[in-house]
């Protein structure tokens, strides 16, 4: 599920917090660093994320759900706000709840996830961004699960 779940918070590319960029991207996951949790009492995952405003973000809201082979497996949600401190690379934590649609078959794919297996598996979400007075609802569909691995580095398997 971890794949899955940095799939909400993120849709730029991966660089080091101390690497100069040109152009410099305002808001991007730099690193997932850990992953606690269990499915009855939720998820946490530690992000090192870098926000290049001038203004603190709040994630306020996010949903993903994650198909494999087209069918529906599970559901995750952002369980509470999580803030971005502006002009900053700093390590935030995501809470999330997962709800399975097909539980044998979530736990099949949690398995391959695990174990770095990623084909088939695409993920629809959804994430809201607040800085201010503003809101701003990022989305995206059919995101395959094994470019957003390539994307960090995560576990990939050939």
């Amino acid at each position: 599920m971890l794949i899955a779940i940095v799939a909400i918070v993120t849709i730029s590319l991966t660089t080091g917090c101390a690497r100069k960029q040109t152009p410099k991207q305002k808001f991007q996951v730099v690193s997932v660093d850990g992953v606690r949790g269990s499915i009855g009492k939720g998820w946490q995952i530690s992000l090192t994320v870098a926000n290049n405003t001038a203004s603190n973000l709040h994630i306020t809201a996010g949903e993903a759900d994650v198909y494999y082979k087209g069918s529906k497996m599970a559901n995750i949600v952002l369980d509470d706000n999580v803030l971005l401190p502006r002009r900053r690379c700093s390590q935030v934590v995501v809470p999330l709840r997962l709800k399975l649609s097909n539980p044998l078959g979530a736990l099949a794919v949690l398995s391959n996830i695990r174990s770095g297996r990623f084909a088939d598996i695409t993920i629809d979400y959804s994430i809201t961004l607040s800085a201010f007075a503003s809101h701003r609802t990022l989305s995206q569909s059919g995101v395959a699960l094994e470019d957003i691995a390539r994307k960090f580095n995560y576990r990939l398997k050939n």
